[in-house]
């Protein structure tokens, strides 16, 4: 690249999982940036007992030069907590944000800038692939596809927004102040969603930058079928809740959905249920769907996956729909 690369900060939260920062944060130092100009770093522990401390440490240790590390504790568990506590600690305009349980290739952020300055926009995404161990043998390709992120688009600009997990933002172009991030949607993700909704609301864009992926590695503990399907039915209701929280809500929208969603259950329930009888090896795909369509049908009932649920002895997550406050009406001292 010829043109002077702009600042950037690369922020990545991280909740009870030392060998998945230290693993994501060594990928950042064997960057190819690290050799040319570098870039600040800023790492949030959001668990109550900051149990990221001794890999903090040996990170700090191993640092290279050019990477300026802040790391901060935010003893209030959640997604949105860690994020906004990031976001004081950052004086660029430009913040790219990894997870714990990512790594990015060497070249990942020259990719990523490369692609912000052929479309400077508010938000440039890129794809996150699936790396999963080799012992990992049922569902594979399932799980593969679940944890990944990968539509396939070609560089440009798109219409989608995805969550933060590879994502770069330029918060100059991203109107408002802030909080960033919604706390409200602490324990269950989506707290991007806010951000993304003030970044439509400007007229500011997307882009895809499909050269520049990262890997998640998903913990054990998600590989299982009692995980992926609580997530798919999780993700279920979102277009049943953006009908929900309009002003004034729209109820036939809503109906529609929840109707949608019956049939959807139901269709691919009765594939899942001949393909489970001659144990087919895609069957996960079908019983995946039917509980996202199951998801718009139930919308009142919350599955928690972040924050103060995984502390709780609530072994699924599971909660009764409450109401809860409008992104919008988020004031900035509830941060």
């Amino acid at each position: 690249m010829s043109e002077a690369r702009p600042p950037i900060t690369i922020v990545i939260p991280t909740f009870n999982r030392p060998e998945g920062v230290t693993k994501a944060v060594k990928s950042l130092f064997a960057q190819t940036l690290t050799q040319q100009g570098g870039f600040d770093l800023v790492i949030v522990d959001n668990h109550p007992e900051a149990t990221a401390d001794d890999a903090v440490r040996s990170l700090r240790e191993a640092c290279p030069e050019s990477v300026r590390i802040k790391a901060v504790h935010e003893s209030r568990p959640g997604v949105a907590n860690a994020r906004n506590a990031a976001m004081v600690q950052v004086t660029t305009d430009l913040v790219a944000f990894l997870d714990d349980d990512m790594s990015a290739p060497v070249d990942w952020l020259e990719r990523l800038l490369e692609g912000y300055q052929a479309h400077p926009v508010a938000v440039s995404f890129g794809p996150v692939l699936t790396a999963l161990p080799e012992t990992q043998t049922r569902h594979r390709e399932y799980f593969s596809n679940f944890f990944a992120r990968d539509p396939e688009h070609q560089t440009g600009l798109i219409d989608a927004s995805y969550g933060c997990g590879n994502a770069l933002i330029d918060f100059s172009k991203v109107p408002g102040k802030a909080p960033w991030f919604d706390v409200t949607m602490n324990e269950m993700g989506g707290e991007d969603d806010r951000l993304f909704d003030r970044v439509r609301a400007g007229q500011g864009q997307f882009v895809w930058i499909a050269e520049a992926p990262v890997y998640e590695h998903p913990l054990p503990s998600r590989l299982t079928l009692n995980y992926t399907l609580r997530r798919a039915f999780s993700y279920g209701p979102g277009p049943v809740t953006l009908a929900r929280l309009a002003d004034p809500p729209r109820r036939l929208d809503m109906l529609k959905w929840m109707m949608i969603g019956a049939g959807k259950a139901a269709f691919h329930g009765a594939f899942w249920f001949g393909m489970f009888l001659i144990r087919h090896p895609r069957r996960a795909f079908q019983i995946d769907q039917a509980v996202r369509g199951l998801g718009k049908v139930i919308w009142f009932l919350d599955f928690h996956f972040y924050g103060t649920s995984q502390l709780s002895r609530n072994p699924l997550g599971l909660h009764w729909f409450k109401p809860r406050p409008k992104p919008g009406a988020l004031k900035a001292d509830e941060a």
